[in-house]
């Protein structure tokens, strides 16, 4: 799943950087984490913003889901990209 993931992000236009990862979750670059952040939350879905966390200014973390997980998290993310 973590590769598909990966894969799928990579697609989106917001996203700058992913960053390697062998754990359950990967580092996204992405052009406006805190509002990218602020509309998964509106769909309900928790991502971790590391915005502010040093060195990684523009971060969200992103946890590998089940594949139902992951394609409701892909979906609010094209509906983010359509705004």
């Amino acid at each position: 799943e973590r590769e598909k993931l990966i894969e799928k992000l990579k697609d989106l236009s917001f996203v700058e950087k992913i960053y390697p990862s062998d754990a359950n979750f990967v580092l996204v670059k992405t052009t406006n984490a805190d509002a990218i952040y602020k509309f998964l939350v509106g769909e309900k879905i928790v991502v971790r913003n590391r915005n502010n966390v040093e060195l990684c200014a523009g971060c969200l973390r992103v946890t590998v889901g089940t594949p139902p997980e992951n394609e409701r998290f892909f979906q609010s993310l094209k509906n983010y990209e359509k705004q």
